[in-house]
């Protein structure tokens, strides 16, 4: 009885830790794809305290880090990156939470590369979820109202607090 009991704590420890090593976006995922909400609010999906996301059509780099110093926002965090944003991490969205002026975390919105595999070889990298966002949009969202409209696999902000147009060719 109990070496029954030892394994089944043992299992819940593991799916526990497994499940909360995902992240925000991952969760989103994979409720999308389970539940097929209309509409999904993004706090519901973070663990940590947040007043604004950033949604950054590109990788966060130098001159999006300037825009967020010019609106007082310490961005220490993503200045020095744990791990290379690589390629297409460079022509992706990136989703800068923040709080208290502050950024907190950061993300890319889950992809195919470590999910696919082709027969042949390197499959291009595609987005599993994604932003309706042009090249060089910026939208800010609430954490107070973070609800977004889930169109097939892409979630559109209902009620971002600011959106900046033409962010590249203003930033060059």
């Amino acid at each position: 009885m109990k070496k029954i009991l030892l394994l089944l704590v043992a299992f819940m420890s593991i799916v526990t830790l497994t499940s909360c090593n995902k992240t925000p976006l991952e969760k989103v995922l994979k409720d999308v794809k389970n539940n097929h909400p209309k509409t999904i609010t993004l706090s519901d999906y973070t663990n940590f305290k947040w007043d604004e996301v950033w949604i950054i059509s590109g990788s966060i780099s130098g001159r999006y880090i300037i825009l967020m110093r010019e609106h007082n926002i310490d961005v220490k965090k993503v200045e020095k990156p744990k791990r290379k944003y690589g390629k297409y991490q460079e022509l992706s969205k990136t989703v800068v939470y923040v709080y208290n002026k502050k950024v907190v975390y950061y993300e890319f919105p889950p992809d195919n590369r470590d999910r696919e595999f082709s027969l042949l070889g390197f499959v291009e990298p595609y987005a599993l979820l994604d932003f309706n966002l042009e090249r060089g949009q910026i939208m800010v969202v609430s954490s107070n109202n973070s609800e977004f409209e889930v169109k097939g696999k892409t979630l559109i902000p209902i009620k971002p607090i600011k959106i900046y147009e033409n962010m590249d060719k203003k930033l060059k």
